[in-house]
Order: structure tokens, then C-alpha cells, then sequence
């Protein structure tokens, strides 16, 4: 068993196309999605709001407003929540927010409240998605303001003395925060991670090349090698398992490397969980080694073969949300609607493993995929014994 398993190992490494395909897909495929998705989380983030403030006479004439615009902006040490920029004049103002990349600008009236004028085409159509939101917390942030003002002035009208006491003054100049963040994950939310692995998905199930090129030279009519072995006093159970350790080993070691390259070189995270997802590559792997066996067994040509692995990888990737958001949206659906389908999808299976890892504590739903994975080990492997014991041949 341990020559049979050492050739078996010699021929796939002499396949140059499927070990290169089997390498350098992951990594290029997920080089692709770094590019491309790397930044898709900051989108959703508001960071600093480019601003223009007018700074005229009326500007001047409200001390307390323009104290506000410097707490907000550039005498916030951390996290500026503005980055404004002072002009002159109205026109000006609404010159430069033409030409230049602006939300749009503040100006105080002669009555000492500030009003916004926003830049039409940073509301509608805009091509930054967070710009509508940011146009709402500036105008909350003014609305809140000009309350604090009014109510300010009216105390200052009818109980004067209040606006003595050192509490109601605090309240008035802190900023209360009437929500909290919390996260119901461990993890934070992270559209990125989804696209990754689902790739990481898609290369395990596309491992199905080497049980189809092992099969292939283990089986008597395929390959002068596969003709020499059936004649020879080993076994053929004997001789398959090694053939298919081989390739189960071979096709472990490629997405590992490609598991590696995802996890380090782009610091994707996978909950900090990295053994349990090591686990899930081997059993994954184990599946498509399997898979792919069982389609080598069948009698048709090589070429026919190859395209069938990669049609159903494809296919079934398709519910995994490896091909963007309708691909996403799909795959959640089937797996709310028609949880049967995904249950017998691996690469939905795989990815939803990673996917638990990453968003919760507990290893309870990691454990189901893994049960599910291991079930659909254990089924290839007897559909595929059962195919190749029944294999007959007319002739050598």
C-alpha cells in the first residue's frame, strides 16, 4: 500500500496542468478578490465629512455655534467627526462646492441660526452610498443646536437663574449619546469576509480534479499503469485506498496553501479559530477527493469528465454567493425556503463552517456543518466503492 501510495503521488505531481490549477487558482482568485472588495467595509463608514462653512460677519456674531465647528472638526484631536473648510462668502461657497468634492456648506442667518445647503448631487444619484447619511447627521447635528439655542434663550427670558446651575450648563454643552454600539456578533460584520470563503469554498469542492486523475490511473481501461496494477496479485481495495489517500493528501495541501495565503498575506479573519477551519479544509477536501473519484469511475472520455467537475463546482458555488450579491441573496434564500438543497451542497456547507466560525461563540451550528460534511463523506465513499467493484472490463 505504501508504493501504491508514493506512485500514485509521483503521477499527480508529474500532472503539471492539474497541480497548477489546483495551486494557482486559490491564489489567484483570491488576489482578485483583495483587489476588488479589500475596501468594501470602510464604504460603509462615515469617517470625516468634508464640509464648507461660511465665515462672515453673522458667523462671528455666533461665538458659541463657531465653537461647536471647532469641537467637531480640526480641535478634535481623535476621529474628527468634520473636516471643515472656511470661505469667505456665500458665493464663493457655492463656487467651490461645484468644482470641488464637498457634502455641501453652512452658513449662519442674520438671526444666528445655521442652515445647510447641501450638494444636490451628493443626495441623489450620488456615487458614494454613506453620502445621504452624512447629509443626515449634519443636519441633526445643526437641528440639535439650534434647539439648545432656543431653549437657552427662552430660559434666559423667564428663569434666568437657572442657567446658574453647573448641571443643566454641562447637559447643555456635552453631547448625549441616546444610542450605544454594540455588536451581536464576536466578530465585527463584515461583507468581505463572505466573498473570501466563498473562494475558499470553491477551491476545496474544485479539488475534485485530483480523485478524477487518480481514478483515472488507477483504473484498468484508462491508463497502461491502471492495466499493469489489476494484473498484479494486490487487491484492488488495497490498491485503491492508497490512490485515493494520494490524492485526498495532495488536494489537502494545495488549499491549505491557499487557506494560508488568504489568512496571512491579506489578514482575513476567520474568528481566530484557524484549527477548526484546518479541519473543515481536510474534510472538504475529502469530499471533492471523493467526488471526483466517483466521476472518474464513470465511463466517458477524460475531457467530458474534467468540464463535469467544473460544471457542477460552478454550479453549486453559485449558492455559496461567490459570484456577488445576487449570488449572495440567491443562496440565502435556498437556505432559508429550501434547506434541503443546500443540507446536500458542499460548497454551501463549507462556506456556511467558515462563516459560523466567524460570527459565533458557540461551535454548535460549526458542528452541524461538519456532521453534514462528514455524512456526505461517508456517502460518496460507499456510491463510489459500490461503482468500482461493479467495474467490468472486456478486454486489457
Amino acid at each position: 500500500m505504501r508504493t501504491a501510495f508514493v506512485y500514485t503521488v509521483k503521477i499527480l505531481v508529474r500532472d503539471r496542468a492539474v497541480l497548477l490549477w489546483a495551486v494557482a487558482f486559490p491564489l489567484i482568485l483570491s488576489s482578485m478578490f483583495y483587489a476588488v472588495f479589500s475596501n468594501l467595509d470602510q464604504i460603509y463608514t462615515l469617517g470625516r465629512m468634508p464640509v464648507l462653512v461660511v465665515q462672515d460677519d453673522n458667523y462671528a456674531g455666533a461665538p458659541q455655534f463657531a465653537t461647536l465647528i471647532d469641537q467637531l472638526g480640526v480641535d478634535r484631536s481623535s476621529d474628527p467627526l468634520l473636516e471643515p473648510t472656511f470661505v469667505p462668502t456665500e458665493a464663493q461657497a457655492r463656487d467651490t462646492m461645484a468644482d470641488q468634492d464637498f457634502l455641501g456648506f453652512i452658513q449662519v442667518t442674520s438671526t444666528g441660526k445655521p442652515t445647510y445647503v447641501m450638494d444636490p448631487g451628493r443626495v441623489d444619484g450620488s456615487a458614494d452610498v454613506m453620502d445621504p447619511t452624512r447629509q443626515s447627521v449634519i443636519l441633526t447635528l445643526l437641528d440639535r443646536y439650534s434647539q439648545d439655542a432656543a431653549y437657552v434663550a427662552d430660559l434666559a427670558k423667564t428663569d434666568p437663574s437657572k442657567l446658574a446651575d453647573p448641571a443643566l450648563l454641562a447637559a447643555l454643552s456635552g453631547h448625549t449619546d441616546f444610542t450605544q454600539p454594540i455588536s451581536a456578533t464576536t466578530n465585527p460584520v463584515s461583507d468581505t469576509v463572505r466573498y473570501f470563503y466563498a473562494a475558499l469554498a470553491f477551491s476545496c469542492i474544485m479539488m475534485m480534479s485530483f480523485g478524477l486523475s487518480a481514478v483515472s490511473s488507477w483504473k484498468a481501461d484508462a491508463s497502461p499503469v491502471g492495466a499493469r496494477r489489476s494484473l498484479g496479485g494486490q487487491s484492488w481495495t488495497r490498491s485503491l485506498a492508497p490512490t485515493l489517500a494520494a490524492a485526498w493528501l495532495l488536494s489537502f495541501i494545495c488549499v491549505l496553501i491557499g487557506f494560508c495565503y488568504i489568512r496571512f498575506a491579506f489578514g482575513i479573519s476567520f474568528g481566530g479559530k484557524e484549527w477548526a477551519c484546518v479541519a473543515v479544509l481536510a474534510l472538504s477536501t475529502l469530499v471533492s477527493t471523493l467526488v471526483g473519484a466517483l466521476i472518474g469511475a464513470i465511463n466517458a472520455p477524460t475531457g467530458v469528465k474534467s468540464g463535469l467537475t467544473v460544471l457542477i463546482t460552478c454550479v453549486l458555488s453559485a449558492f455559496a454567493g461567490l459570484y456577488g450579491p445576487p449570488s449572495q441573496k440567491l443562496g440565502d434564500w435556498v437556505a432559508v425556503h429550501l434547506p434541503g438543497l443546500s443540507v446536500i451542497n458542499p460548497v454551501r456547507q463549507v462556506y456556511e463552517a467558515f462563516y459560523n466560525l466567524y460570527y459565533y461563540d458557540s461551535y454548535s451550528r460549526f458542528t452541524e456543518k461538519v456532521i453534514i460534511l462528514a455524512i456526505t463523506a461517508v456517502v460518496g465513499f460507499v456510491v463510489c466503492v459500490a461503482v468500482m467493484r461493479r467495474t467490468r472490463y472486456r478486454s486489457l
